[in-house]
């Protein structure tokens, strides 16, 4: 059986686990899991491999001293296309399934460039939204990932941008005294 990683009830990812043994952790059939190969996060319930792990046990009936009205049916459940990824949401939306979008870029090369290379402070306020992307993205805040990741870009954009520009003004400034220097030293 394939290895498997699985969504803890913190949200975390936790393995590789052998398929056999998912129920031991306490995956049930509802439980987010991934192995290689798989496109993304599906329900532990809804991987063929696994199906029999998370069947459901009939229960012995239990006798009773009067007759009990026939319980109301329960409405069909719908299969889960297994093409379509979910992730559950955070203790709001605990339980819940959504379509899980990709991860956005966190653009933290180009954080940790512009740093380097360009802005300091600029760059160290890319790194910060760029460490960002992860955790929100994770913890099913596609939103928060997204902005983060696009505050991530546009504070490298602005240090790269502002560095050229002060070097720019620098060249000139400096430059321009040394031409005027250099043109008195020859009078």
């Amino acid at each position: 059986m394939r290895q498997y990683y699985y969504m803890n009830a913190r949200n975390e990812q936790v393995g590789p686990v052998d398929g056999s043994q998912l129920a031991a952790y306490g995956v049930n059939a509802n439980t987010m899991v991934w192995a290689q190969g798989m496109p993304g996060w599906v329900a532990a319930g809804t991987v063929d491999e696994l199906a029999h792990i998370f069947r459901p046990v009939a229960a012995a009936p239990m006798p009773t001293a009067a007759p009990m009205a026939a319980p109301a049916a329960a409405p069909m459940a719908t299969a889960v296309p297994q093409t379509v990824t979910y992730i559950q949401t955070g203790p709001s939306g605990y339980g819940q399934q959504q379509p899980m979008m990709p991860k956005p870029n966190s653009h933290m090369t180009l954080a940790v460039l512009s740093t380097l290379f360009c802005c300091l402070i600029t760059g160290i306020i890319a790194i910060v939204y760029a460490s960002k992307v992860d955790g929100r993205y994770f913890a099913g805040d596609y939103a928060g990932a997204k902005s983060a990741s696009d505050w991530a870009r546009n504070w490298s954009i602005i240090g790269m941008i502002g560095s050229v520009i002060i070097s720019t003004i620098y060249l000139f400034v400096y430059g321009g005294a040394l031409v005027a220097g250099l043109s008195g030293a020859f009078k």
